[in-house]
């Protein structure tokens, strides 16, 4: 029996965190969010790209709201790779799952701020776009896994010898 120090420093590091305990973080990182665009009211800026945001005289201006889109930009992108985590080693489909969900995040966001349209408030729409730029990286990982596993696919036999304790129960 591993001593519970050792449990909790391989749920905590080695990426082995139950998704229950996944998706109570994501919905408290929107919550969290939730109540910083509470406490810090609309934001009364005009961007024309998501970029524009970063900038530190914006930043200094409203870092409640910063803290608030980065809160949800990241519980956006882990609900995107939480809900594909039920597929597993499809690392090719989820590299054109990611693709797609990020080109597509950045676009809507491009053109909801060049066009001044609001179908969803300024904090989404940066939170939408700063997600899609999380993801970005994953894109390549998981096509660099993909690989990897097609390669490890193909070399490795189906079935491995079989061990010397089941040979005897086979000419049983």
């Amino acid at each position: 029996m591993r001593p519970a120090k050792y449990i909790l420093w391989q749920s905590d590091f080695t990426g082995t965190m139950k998704k229950e305990y996944t998706l109570v973080t994501v919905i408290g990182l929107f919550l969290f969010a939730y109540i910083l665009d509470l406490v810090s009211g609309p934001i009364g800026v005009v961007i024309r790209n998501p970029i524009v945001f970063l900038t530190p005289e914006i930043l200094s201006r409203y870092p409640l709201t910063a803290v608030g889109i980065f809160a949800r930009a990241f519980a956006v992108a882990v609900s995107v790779f939480l809900l594909m985590s039920v597929m597993e080693k499809k690392y090719f489909l989820k590299a054109i799952i990611v693709l797609i969900v990020t080109a597509l995040s950045e676009l809507y966001a491009i053109q909801q701020l060049a066009t001044g349209l609001r179908t969803t408030p300024i904090q989404w729409t940066l939170s939408i776009s700063y997600a899609g730029a999380i993801m970005a990286p994953a894109l390549a990982f998981y096509i660099v896994k993909g690989i990897v596993w097609g390669v490890k696919e193909k070399v490795s036999p189906e079935k491995g010898p079989v061990p010397l304790e089941e040979e005897g129960k086979l000419d049983n």
